[in-house]
């Protein structure tokens, strides 16, 4: 029975062990990248819920999913949601062999998070929880945006040599390996030149943002840009310019319309949960005739255990009788054979020696001519002395005899 339970429970954790997904992160972040830059945040959305939600998928697969989904709605500022899906990732990543890089990263996006939301303070509070260590850990796109926000807390001190130096370093670490996000440094540039009044280190930063977002298609980037630009010509007080970059960056919000996705990624979301729902309602039948099954068979099982035990049972008990009666059987013919030798021990004072000796011949198997011929007498003597013997020892015939 133990065999035939461990059996199924390797027949079913069978498919798990052969389709296990360990999805490779690289692919899943171009992939996801991919898709937003062309607005298919449903498609992007979808992928990464079946991901979360396979039978399959490890803990670490999860987490690298949930990172992904906090970036798409990232893109759409949906910064509550950006929270959820970070605080599901870092709990996927404890107990794992990534744990310290999941618990790194975001630290890293929940300080962007308030960055982006112009929250200073609790932006600066999560900056200084970052470690050396920390940075050692994540990718080279997250420690550029860690330069941005860096910069950035220079710039707000007035320490613009010091901020600048720092943004460049971000475009540095960043060129080779990940040049998309290179937008993301460049427009602090641009903020940078607002507080130095550097038309020359605005004008350069931009046209090097602008170019890399349109190289690899990320109009997020490109509405960023207009905007600090537009910020910094009022600060220089060329309105042409300014409003120039606004209607720029008033256009391309229009075409990206984040508020509208993020509801629609909301709808995908709701109908995902109801499929979800769906299947796990199903599974759970499943699981349902699955266990009623099982329980008939066992059942069926321990019926026929017993019907065999009853039977078992009922033949020893015939057995235990059968043996019984042979061992009386054996003791009768044992009292029998003892009682005849008693009776022949008796018998003997009253026979005779020639008697005597056709009693041991009979025994022999000899027949009465066998027995004359040995004892020199005439088969009608024998006879003579059988009658005699079967008189005195009470018996019928020769077998009783022997």
């Amino acid at each position: 029975m133990q065999k035939k339970v461990l059996f199924f429970c390797g027949f079913f954790a069978l498919p798990l062990l052969v389709f296990a997904q360990n999805i490779d992160p690289k692919e899943l972040t171009e992939k996801i990248s991919e898709l937003n830059n062309a607005y298919k945040y449903d498609s992007a959305i979808i992928k990464l819920e079946e991901i979360i939600n396979h039978p399959s998928s490890t803990s670490i697969d999860r987490y690298y999913a949930y990172i992904e989904k906090a970036l798409t709605y990232k893109r759409l500022y949906n910064y509550a949601v950006v929270l959820n899906n970070l605080n599901y990732a870092v709990e996927e990543g404890r107990g794992t062999a990534i744990e310290a890089h999941a618990e790194a990263r975001v630290k890293f996006e929940k300080m962007f998070i308030h960055f982006d939301l112009l929250d200073f303070q609790q932006a600066r509070y999560h900056f200084d929880k970052i470690t050396e260590r920390d940075l050692e850990l994540v990718d080279p796109p997250i420690k550029a945006f860690y330069w941005n926000v860096a910069g950035t807390f220079k710039i707000r001190e007035g320490k613009y040599e010091e901020a600048e130096a720092i943004l460049r370093q971000g475009i540095a670490v960043i060129e080779n390996e990940n040049p998309e996000h290179l937008p993301a440094v460049y427009c602090k540039l641009v903020n940078l030149a607002e507080h130095t009044r550097n038309p020359e280190l605005a004008e350069w930063a931009f046209e090097k943002g602008i170019y890399y977002s349109k190289k690899y298609g990320i109009d997020i980037y490109k509405i960023r840009m207009h905007y600090d630009m537009s910020h910094f010509y009022l600060k220089m007080d060329d309105y042409k310019n300014a409003y120039f970059h606004e209607r720029m960056g008033s256009e391309l919000s229009g075409v990206y319309n984040a508020p509208v996705q993020s509801g629609n990624l909301n709808m995908v979301e709701k109908e995902l949960w109801k499929k979800r729902r769906e299947l796990e309602r199903r599974y759970e039948r499943y699981v349902q005739i699955f266990l009623t099954v099982t329980s008939v068979i066992l059942l069926a099982f321990l019926v026929v255990l017993y019907q065999l035990f009853k039977i078992n049972k009922e033949k020893r008990y015939f057995i235990e009788l059968e043996n019984e009666r042979m061992r009386e059987e054996l003791e009768e013919i044992s009292r029998n054979a003892t009682q005849g030798d008693k009776q022949l021990e008796e018998a003997r004072e009253s026979l005779s020696d020639r008697q005597l000796q056709i009693i041991e011949l009979v025994k022999q198997g000899k027949t009465n001519k066998e027995i004359g011929n040995e004892l020199f007498i005439s088969e009608n003597t024998v006879k003579y002395h059988l009658k005699i013997i079967y008189n005195v020892l009470g018996i019928e015939n020769r077998f009783d005899l022997k």
